[in-house]
């Protein structure tokens, strides 16, 4: 689930639809720089979330963005599963690695116990609390956790994994941080960001026969290119960066592949001029794996920096996208996080006979 100002939407394919026509959530927001200019937000329309039936146990500093991030988490979890469930493909309770904001914004986040009590309240939401695994490194999370995913599906011998986040920057310090660093979009800061907020999971399964299918194709994902970037934003000085983590990210999924027929990158980029860098020495490092030219797709201009949800959503994009594309076969999905990770992963169509 994705959803702001704007309707960008409340459900995968609505979702979709908006990012393929470039509709833009961006607004001005109640939140003020420090030079007093309204910073520039992409968030869900409040009255949105009195629209959701969630049962919720607050807390006595329950907030907002509390609010937000649950309702934005049930919603998605839900809809990732209502499609297996109705097939009757769940049986058992399912494990879920759980992303989050890295370590140093989390002070600025829901407490991550009351999540887990609140997704755990849901009685429709097929979960178990030793069986969630949380993974707290940012947007590139929801990539980098598929190694686990992968692990829990094909190791442990779990029939289906789930996997994403919700994240809202809904909150007056975290804003507050990123202003101190003069990061958030502004009409007086164009290399900037808007803060978005929403949510995206993914219900993954061994069984070919249980995927999401269209003409007989269905959508795989390839093991996940992990790296890291030592010049980070949040590096010492003595740290260059290079954009070798993305690079490596980039080889890591695309290890496996031959070929020159990726025609479209999906990342995370979303609007700083830092990310640039790193994706021009990525792209020109592999290039023998692109189709020239490469389109570039970087939804956040639709939908802001959807934080650690924003590697999932990522995926479903590309898989939609895929899904209705009859002469393409693969595409590439990467994330950056503001720490050091860097992970990628191959989206590919696969003909079912």
């Amino acid at each position: 689930m994705t959803a702001n100002g704007r309707h960008i939407g409340a459900d995968a394919p609505s979702t979709a639809a908006a990012v393929n026509a470039e509709v833009s959530g961006y607004q001005l927001s109640s939140f003020f720089n420090k030079q007093g200019k309204p910073m520039t937000l992409a968030t869900v329309p409040t009255d949105v979330f009195s629209l959701v039936e969630v049962e919720i146990d607050t807390v006595a500093y329950y907030s907002a963005q509390y609010d937000h991030i649950i309702k934005m988490a049930v919603v998605a979890l839900s809809e990732a599963l209502r499609s297996a469930a109705e097939k009757q493909f769940i049986k058992h309770p399912v494990p879920l690695i759980l992303v989050l904001p890295e370590e140093h914004e989390k002070k600025n986040y829901i407490p991550i116990d009351l999540l887990i009590h609140n997704l755990l309240k849901q009685e429709h939401l097929p979960l178990k609390q030793e069986w969630i695994h949380c993974l707290a490194t940012g947007r590139a999370a929801g990539i980098q956790g598929l190694e686990l995913t992968l692990n829990a599906l094909y190791e442990q011998g779990h029939d289906h994994v789930l996997i994403g986040g919700s994240d809202s920057y809904w909150n007056a310090a975290r804003l507050g941080a990123l202003d101190k660093d003069e990061r958030v979009l502004a009409s007086n800061r164009m290399d900037g960001f808007a803060p978005g907020e929403g949510a995206g999971f993914l219900l993954l399964t061994r069984h070919p026969e249980q995927a999401l299918s269209h003409n007989n194709t269905i959508i795989a994902l390839s093991s996940p290119g992990i790296s890291e970037e030592p010049g980070h934003l949040y590096a010492s000085e003595e740290q260059t960066y290079r954009g070798d983590g993305l690079d490596q990210a980039f080889k890591g999924a695309l290890k496996d592949h031959s070929g020159a027929d990726i025609q479209r990158i999906y990342s995370s980029m979303n609007g700083e001029h830092y990310w640039a860098k790193e994706f021009g020495v990525a792209l020109l490092r592999n290039q023998s794996h692109f189709k020239d030219p490469t389109i570039m797709a970087h939804p956040a201009d639709c939908y802001g920096d959807l934080g650690a949800a924003a590697g999932p959503v990522l995926i479903g994009l590309a898989a939609t996208h895929l899904l209705k594309q009859a002469d393409v076969a693969s595409h590439l999905v990467y994330s950056s996080s503001d720490g050091p990770f860097r992970a990628a992963v191959r989206v590919e169509k696969i003909t079912t006979t």
